[in-house]
């Protein structure tokens, strides 16, 4: 038995799967008190001839940002034996459904990352091509492509010796005992000639990999960053603080904040953001990988160059817009900002104000919602579940637009980040594109330069009421608040086609043309996105 203690913190699970085995795993867990619906979770998968504790993974465990459970595949640790092919990889691909679905299932955790080691890293790659699962990240330790190069790790005796035999036994340690393991020769045959080739199929990927695969991989995978970590071993000995930093960095907010603002400023070779005169932040929604009825995520993306999101249009950017073919304004603001900023009538375009919160009449009415805004991530959800009720016209005024026009392109406009990041939530989610890409997006606003400009605007409306920090704090854009606000919608709402059946009144068959009048197909594989962490251990 393993000496792991379960604590609040950390717990071990036995998972059967189909075939009644037994898989072993440890869940270790950032805030126990919170619920798992909906909460990000990453596998950590271990190499040949390892287990669950090897090396530096329980250490990765406690330092990753989000909760994680790291398990023996079948035949390793302490889960149940059985003959090992290392040349197969299915029993692991297998090991890495059932987990997965397991941790879906009874936990409803969403899949955020696989963080491989060695020979883990083909189950994991296959795991994710074959069975067309979008995983936001994956990261490979020590990846090989070239695999009978490890034919130079054994001298020629032991090989010919090996042969003649069938088989050769290795010994390793789990737990202070000593375990066997048979490999027969023809399964390390099939093992070396392993052809890696299928990685071009990934939907999103992310490595470490030993000295000369690293550069095929980067080669394939071209939107790769790979890491580097001289001196170290294959397994990271004396290198795994190292590791361990540098997948942790990997992690931050802030570094997938900004990796997510610099790879997606172009859509293929069209870019996103567009420098309007007179129109701040101004953007392309298009782009982004969908998912439709649990299919692929290969070739199916969100229209680009259809749905714009901008803050205040001027008569300055009319020339952009009409090259542009936009003739249709969504104004999300209320009443009292358009009284107190105005409303620029431009020739050619047809403005169409539907605000977000219709009700509000009055500064004071409309101060006290927001007056939400300023209680952090848990304010702007709860204001957002108020827009979401109280929105509803001005969101199926959006909806009808795409299910009657799907050839006149359009631009949603909300002075700040919450009229149209909840549209943009709604029409994301409905097509399939994961939380986590919707929240980036959504953050994008409050990284805009001229960001300040506005808050100074709304300072001198709100001055009385509200301070110049507070207004930061309520027009901040924060990709927790978008977090926070999905798994709310989720739990009230069930989904996007339910929201707009019950509250915005369409039949499911308007649902799905509206889905199709968005969602569409490409071979240009260079919008493939997240393939990006490669790490390399160098001798």
């Amino acid at each position: 038995m393993s000496t792991h203690k379960d604590n609040e913190f950390v717990k071990r699970i036995f998972i059967k799967n189909e075939k009644g085995q037994t898989i072993v795993g440890i869940l270790e867990r950032k805030s126990p008190n919170k619920s798992t619906k909906g909460a990000k979770v990453g596998i950590i998968c271990h190499g040949a001839q390892a287990h669950k504790n090897f090396s530096f993974q329980p250490e990765l465990a406690k330092e990753l940002p989000f909760d994680s459970y790291r398990f023996d595949f079948r035949g390793s640790g302490e889960s149940d034996f059985i003959s090992i092919d290392y040349g197969n990889a299915k029993d692991e691909i297998e090991d890495i459904d059932t987990v997965v679905k397991y941790l879906e299932n009874e936990y409803g955790y969403q899949l955020y990352a696989i963080i491989s080691h060695s020979l883990g890293n083909i189950a994991t790659y296959q795991y994710a091509t074959k069975l067309n699962r979008n995983i936001p990240h994956l990261v490979a330790i020590s990846a090989r492509y070239y695999f009978n190069s490890l034919l130079n790790f054994y001298p020629k005796e032991y090989m010919k010796k090996f042969k003649n035999d069938g088989f050769k036994i290795d010994e390793h340690k789990f737990d202070g005992q000593i375990k066997r393991i048979m490999t027969t020769y023809d399964s390390f045959l099939n093992f070396i000639s392993i052809d890696m080739s299928f990685v071009h199929n990934l939907p999103e990927s992310t490595s470490f990999t030993p000295t000369d695969d690293a550069a095929t991989y980067k080669n394939i995978i071209p939107n790769n960053t790979l890491k580097i970590i001289m001196g170290a071993n294959h397994a990271y000995t004396n290198h795994s603080n190292e590791l361990i930093s540098l997948i942790k960095e990997y992690f931050s907010n802030e570094f997938q904040s900004k990796r997510f603002l610099e790879r997606n400023r172009f859509m293929t070779r069209i870019p996103r953001y567009l420098d309007v005169d007179g129109v701040m932040n101004f953007r392309d929604l298009g782009g982004y990988p969908c998912k439709i009825n649990g299919g692929s995520l290969k070739q199916c993306y969100f229209r680009k160059r259809y749905i714009f999101r901008s803050g205040e249009i001027t008569e300055k950017g009319i020339n952009t817009l009409r090259l542009l073919n936009l003739q249709d304004v969504f104004d999300f603001r209320s009443n009292v900002e358009v009284q107190a900023i105005g409303l620029v009538d431009i020739p050619g375009v047809n403005r169409i104000h539907v605000p977000v919160f219709k009700a509000v009449d009055s500064q004071e009415a409309l101060f006290e919602k927001w007056a939400l805004y300023d209680q952090d991530y848990e304010g702007h959800s709860k204001a957002y579940m108020i827009m979401l009720n109280e929105g509803r016209s001005a969101y199926k005024a959006v909806f009808q637009h795409i299910l009657s026009h799907p050839k006149k392109p359009f631009i949603i406009q909300c002075t700040g980040n919450d009229g149209n990041g909840i549209f943009c939530m709604l029409v994301l989610k409905l097509c399939g594109v994961n939380d986590d890409i919707i929240a980036r997006e959504y953050e994008i606003t409050g990284r805009n330069s001229q960001r300040e400009v506005v808050i100074k605007d709304y300072y001198e409306i709100c001055k009385g009421f509200f301070t110049l920090d507070q207004i930061k704090r309520m027009m901040g854009a924060k990709y927790e608040s978008m977090i926070l606000t999905l798994h709310e919608f989720v739990d009230i709402y069930g989904s996007v086609e339910n929201y707009l059946n019950k509250c915005l009144e369409f039949t499911q068959q308007e649902i799905n043309q509206i889905k199709n009048n968005i969602i569409t197909e490409i071979t240009d594989f260079s919008l493939k996105g997240n393939n990006d962490l490669y790490f390399k251990s160098v001798l």
